[in-house]
């Protein structure tokens, strides 16, 4: 499997039949500042959802097999909806016009207890986000992706996304003394030498 690959195992693999959800439209849900410490924006209830809802648009995508899976250089999401096969979406994809790229991952145990969308796959054969209680107007959306996922981000993403910014921040701090220039100067190599090894 390549580096920081990892399938994300939906806890609603399988198939769901469409006729027996509800349906939202795009003006139920608002984008805004995420509750989740860190996260950014994350997407909101307009009104109230029922249990069983799917959210306004699938989650947009390409089915691959397990083993095209493993070759991903570079992913996002991957929802696995049967066995040797998985719908794996490039984050790069989703910049504009998906709101359901802002639905937050839940990763602590009280964040977990908020949990109240899962990836499902329909027969139209697309991915989806489905409620799985009821979800009040102003509540977040928030998904479990799994500890699986977490553990990849941290070793494959947040360290090298910390470390460019720790370098960004002492290249961009304001110049002083000589001895603080010499400072900022180390910072800054220190930074971006274990950017580099981290790679």
């Amino acid at each position: 499997m390549a580096k920081g690959v990892h399938l994300v195992r939906s806890a609603a693999m399988k198939k769901q039949k469409q006729q027996s959800l509800k349906r939202s439209k795009p003006s139920d849900v608002q984008v805004r500042e995420s509750t989740l410490r860190g996260a950014g924006n994350g997407l909101f209830a307009v009104s109230d959802f029922a249990r069983g809802t799917l959210l306004p648009v699938p989650y947009k995508g390409r089915q691959l097999t397990l083993a095209q899976f493993k070759q991903l250089k570079d992913f996002r999401w991957c929802f696995q909806v049967q066995e040797g096969n998985c719908w794996a979406v490039d984050g790069k994809m989703l910049k504009v016009g998906n709101p359901l790229r802002w639905v937050n991952g839940a990763r602590s145990p009280s964040q977990l207890r908020r949990v109240n969308v899962v990836g499902i796959k329909l027969e139209d054969g697309k991915a989806w986000y489905v409620t799985t209680k009821p979800v009040t107007a102003g509540s977040e959306f928030i998904i479990d992706y799994g500890p699986g996922y977490w553990k990849a981000y941290d070793e494959h993403w947040a360290k090298p996304e910390r470390l460019r910014l720790k370098a960004l921040r002492a290249a961009q701090a304001k110049k002083g003394t000589a001895k603080k220039q010499e400072q900022l100067q180390e910072m800054l190599e220190d930074a971006l030498d274990e950017l580099d090894n981290s790679l």
